[in-house]
């Protein structure tokens, strides 16, 4: 019923069968197959409750951070394993029965719902993100057991002290290693973050997030290129927006965002609308239909052809001109500001946690940012450079591509 198995699965699963525990914690590295266990894990739960009506809440730091994590992740394993019944997803309230079993899935900024529920079980997903008053409302109106999970980002937390040392807690750390599903793009993108001779050779290596991603342990991100930003619920009216644009297609996202700019408050708003592998032109255009409004695009200069499909197609779209340095000019324009990035923007707040400047072999840090992390950050940049920064834009030649 739940598929191919990994041994984080298995080890979920046999200690909560010896009924030892009432928290279980599964810290690890990216990709280690944590998430996907631990849906596998409550399939199973749910089937052999089904004669009891049971609820699980599944929570996050933020509503609007729901569906584009764990909500779409629980509901995409039951679609794989053939279980998904429309007729029992409440959209509206995020709310799927399974076997009986109703899985409540909410936000953390949600207090109603937290403080006034009672569980049978609840998953706090990204753990590391919540407060511990959030983990004690849960627990004290929970029935039966708890799970958590995270990547392992902060060097001392309060699940470390109040809840891995507890007793009746179960702990788990596990690393892609102990993934044999992890997706090829995925295993060679932390691979790259290792300190090895052609990983310093190409620019890659990141010795924290290969400590975290790769190996799972407790570590901070250092070097970060954005550490101080605010994350707001949407881009105030007062601010003039753009949209920038950043292509990829294979490993690389298409990357498209507002981009609210607020002079007299020397503000930045970023605000996520696509973030997608694998889109082609037309995706690209009628995803513009749907978002554009009619304002200015400022995009990557490096396709000259897609740029002027997407003008021909009727939108106001300009290349940005680049220039020797002006990565680090736009860079240094925008940490000039104060930055901010609103609350749906779940991919580009990613980015801003990871987005991190280069180390030489000798742990040195370099001026120069790590190429990863930064599709959303770079059509940014771009709208920055080009607006602010006074750059003018390549000229427009359409004849050869409308002959």
């Amino acid at each position: 019923m739940i598929g191919i198995t990994t041994k984080v699965f298995d080890s979920l699963n046999a200690s909560f069968l010896s009924e030892k525990y009432n928290v279980f914690v599964l810290e690890g590295g990216s990709r280690s197959s944590k998430t996907h266990s631990i849906i596998q894990f409550w399939i199973r739960w749910a089937y052999i409750n089904e004669s009891r009506t049971k609820r699980v809440v599944v929570a996050r730091l933020k509503g609007t951070w729901l569906n584009g994590t764990v909500y779409k992740d629980f509901i995409d394993v039951l679609k794989g394993y053939g279980l998904y019944d429309r007729k029992s997803e409440n959209k509206t309230n995020k709310i799927y029965t399974l076997f009986g079993t109703e899985f409540w899935f909410v936000g953390l900024d949600d207090p109603q719902k937290i403080h006034g529920m009672q569980t049978d079980a609840f998953w706090i997903n990204e753990a590391v993100e919540a407060s511990k008053d959030s983990y004690d409302q849960l627990m004290q109106r929970c029935k039966g057991f708890a799970i958590l999970d995270y990547n392992p980002s902060e060097e001392e937390h309060w699940i470390y002290d109040s809840v891995c040392k507890r007793e009746k807690t179960w702990y788990s750390h596990s690393t892609m290693l102990d993934n044999r599903l992890i997706p090829k793009n995925a295993k060679e993108q932390i691979l790259s973050y290792e300190p090895t001779p052609d990983n310093y050779k190409n620019g890659t290596v990141d010795k924290r997030k290969w400590l975290i991603y790769g190996l799972g342990k407790r570590a901070k991100i250092e070097g970060l290129v954005f550490e101080n930003w605010e994350i707001v619920p949407e881009i105030p009216s007062m601010a003039i927006q753009y949209q920038g644009l950043d292509f990829g297609y294979t490993n690389d996202v298409t990357a498209l965002e507002n981009v609210g700019i607020w002079k007299g408050e020397n503000s930045l708003y970023m605000d996520e609308l696509c973030y997608k592998t694998h889109m082609t032109s037309s995706d690209i255009i009628n995803t513009l239909k749907s978002v554009n409004r009619n304002r200015k695009i400022w995009s990557e200069s490096a396709d000259p052809r897609l740029v002027n499909e997407i003008f021909v197609a009727g939108f106001n779209i300009h290349a940005v001109q680049k220039y020797q340095g002006s990565v680090k000019a736009g860079i240094d324009k925008m940490k000039s500001m104060k930055l901010f990035v609103t609350e749906g923007s779940l991919n580009i707040i990613k980015e801003l946690k990871n987005y991190t400047y280069k180390q030489d072999k000798n742990g040195v840090w370099l001026n120069e940012p790590i190429d990863a992390w930064n599709h959303s950050i770079d059509g940014s940049r771009y709208v920055v450079m080009s607006e602010l920064l006074g750059k003018p834009e390549p000229k427009r030649n359409l004849g050869s591509f409308l002959r």
